[in-house]
């Protein structure tokens, strides 16, 4: 029975590393293809706490930067990646909390297609800032504690049902939601539904 512990472990790694680089090529391939446009700038409507340990998420019609959008779009995923590892803390069955965690994601969709609204409104310059404000940010997020316990509740879930751990992994990568093009390249059936086009 121990031997097939380590065995399980290494079956889950290739997993989770491909889901990482995945994230990291999202991040990387917005910030290049954004990095070389160009035009004039414009105003947008939300504000949110910078990343921390209490992130909160607040929209309002307040003119931002590009930046501070950026800003936003992180924070709001960083929200959503806590609320998500505290709900499965205690590591409770699937059946249980499920749903719980289909409707913190459709909530946290709401309010990144929101935000991309507010992006879709920018210049093809402060898209492109937004885009390397985001990337930066969510290269940073790596290293902190709960994305570290995001990874571990990702491996200890993705070893019993793989539609609950897609699910989860799905969390990863929900800054695409506030980034339309990327949406519709990556999940055009989700941008369809969402009445993104």
């Amino acid at each position: 029975m121990n031997q097939c512990l380590p065995r399980s472990r290494h079956a889950r790694t290739p997993v989770w590393s491909a889901l990482r680089l995945v994230l990291v090529g999202l991040v990387f391939a917005a910030g290049l293809s954004l990095a070389g446009c160009g035009g004039d700038s414009s105003d947008s409507g939300t504000t949110a706490t910078a990343l921390g340990d209490a992130v909160s998420t607040t929209v309002k019609t307040v003119s931002m930067s590009p930046d501070e959008l950026g800003n936003a779009i992180v924070a709001t995923w960083t929200e959503a990646m806590q609320k998500l590892t505290a709900l499965l803390e205690s590591k409770p069955e699937v059946a249980e909390v499920r749903g719980q965690i289909e409707q913190l994601k459709e909530e946290y969709v709401a309010k990144l297609v929101e935000l991309g609204r507010k992006r879709e409104a920018l210049s093809a310059s402060d898209k492109a800032q937004v885009g390397l404000s985001t990337a930066a940010a969510l290269r940073a997020a790596a290293d902190e504690t709960w994305y570290t316990e995001y990874t571990a509740l990702y491996q200890h879930y993705s070893a019993g049902d793989q539609d609950f751990a897609t699910l989860l992994a799905s969390f990863n990568i929900l800054t695409q939601y506030a980034e339309f093009d990327l949406l519709k390249q990556q999940a055009p059936a989700e941008a369809t539904r969402l009445g993104i086009e």
